[in-house]
């Protein structure tokens, strides 16, 4: 009689084992098919994020709406890019990077700087100083990011802060008080131009429209502008 018995347990336990394979598969098809926590610190990053988020000296890590589309950004010390022009603000881009400025005839021109290049620079006597960035959008559709010292005390530059500042409720315009030496904001009439439509695009995306595509991130001892300004040929750093 125990034959029997011995059959039935051996029966018994290949169920058992059977059931408790199903179950372990059934979790496991679970797990696969649960949605994944996002996880903000192990997110891998692009290389324009990485960049971006590298050279800000306000909070890196932050980020913005997903790409979409391509525009032209231009940077300029003008509001709007053309003078007297009316602009707006955009309230959510507002990074502050390192940045150093030369003359070109009778226009600024902004050249942002990684962080291993300020020292370099300051080795041949180059200042590099911080900057909010504000990007700004006219009736017609241009966007132009605007540079603001950080620590001036030069009231032109106070003043052209207000003014972007005012342009992110209504559409301005700034003009020259040169008897003061200030700016004034001029505000266009209510419902004269419609709501500004901002890209679709990251702000490390919008950075790198704006610099790197235009050559205008030193980020190497390469860069042209550092060899001119360390009367060097690009082979000299090679040798």
């Amino acid at each position: 009689m125990s034959k029997p018995k011995l059959e039935i347990a051996n029966v018994a336990a290949e169920g058992k084992a059977a059931d408790h394979k199903l179950e372990i598969a059934t979790e496991a098809e679970a797990k696969a098919d649960a949605p994944v926590a996002p996880s903000v610190a192990k997110e891998e990053l692009d290389a324009d994020e990485a960049e971006f988020r590298k050279l800000r000296r306000d909070l890196p890590g932050v980020k913005g709406a997903s790409a979409a589309g391509i525009v032209s950004v231009g940077v300029s010390k003008i509001l709007g890019g053309v003078k007297n022009e009316f602009f707006r603000t955009n309230k959510e881009f507002r990074p502050i990077v390192p940045l150093v400025d030369i003359e070109v005839g009778m226009e600024k021109q902004y050249f942002a700087v990684d962080n291993d290049m300020v020292v370099a620079l300051a080795g041949i006597g180059i200042t590099v100083s911080e900057h909010t960035l504000y990007l700004t959008i006219t009736p017609r559709g241009a966007y132009r990011i605007i540079p603001i010292h950080c620590t001036t005390e030069n009231d032109y530059t106070r003043t052209k802060e207000i003014g972007l500042l005012d342009g992110e409720e209504k559409w301005v315009r700034i003009y020259t008080d040169q008897e003061n030496r200030v700016y004034k904001v001029f505000p266009a009439a209510a419902g004269r131009y419609a709501d500004p439509i901002w890209p679709e695009l990251k702000p490390a995306k919008i950075f790198r429209l704006a610099f790197r595509d235009k050559g205008r991130l030193i980020d190497s001892p390469e860069h042209p502008l550092f060899l001119k300004w360390a009367a060097k040929d690009a082979k000299d750093n090679r040798g």
